[in-house]
């Protein structure tokens, strides 16, 4: 019996499985539908690579690979949404999550490159926080004055480092 309801489940899961694996988390909820799509969706054709009903230009299908967080790759070239990222590495690209991305020089949220952020110490933490060994992120945004050295995160958006207390990125005065 508990066979065939296991059976049964997957394949009750098996149709949404490319929404699952393509989706974003539950943070970017928000962001996706102002963008007007709820879950992003890649398709690789016999020779082109679709994105949300669109052609992915430059795409190539054969080495086309979907990561998750709206990413996906080629042999030469990292997209995030159907667009091309400039100068992302593919061969050096990985997915963090809640957004982040990085490749050996540089690092990414929602496909935008994250200006001063430093690749090789770059960390996620947890609720959207990141931080590298000079500066705190959250989605995406450096934390002015907040102490990397220090950083920790608490619960349910909480964060802090030695001097200050901080609510989903913001300060708490």
């Amino acid at each position: 019996m508990k066979k065939i309801l296991s059976i049964t489940a997957l394949i009750l899961l098996l149709p949404i499985a490319p929404c699952i694996a393509q989706g974003r988390c539950c943070h970017h909820d928000e962001k996706w539908r102002e963008c007007g799509r709820d879950y992003p969706r890649y398709y690789i054709g016999k020779d082109d690579v679709f994105f949300n009903g669109h052609k992915v230009e430059g795409a190539s299908a054969s080495s086309f690979s979907v990561l998750r967080d709206g990413y996906a790759k080629d042999t030469w070239n990292v997209y995030y949404c159907g667009a091309k990222i400039k100068d992302a590495s593919s061969s050096s690209f990985e997915v963090l999550g809640f957004g982040y991305a990085k490749d050996t020089w540089n690092v990414y949220y929602d496909g935008g490159k994250i200006d001063g952020a430093a690749s090789s110490s770059f960390n996620l933490l947890k609720y959207g926080y990141a931080k590298d060994n000079w500066n705190v992120y959250f989605d995406g945004r450096k934390i002015e004055g907040a102490s990397a050295s220090s950083f920790k995160c608490g619960s349910d958006g909480y964060a802090q480092d030695n001097w200050n207390t901080y609510y989903f990125g913001n300060k708490i005065n």
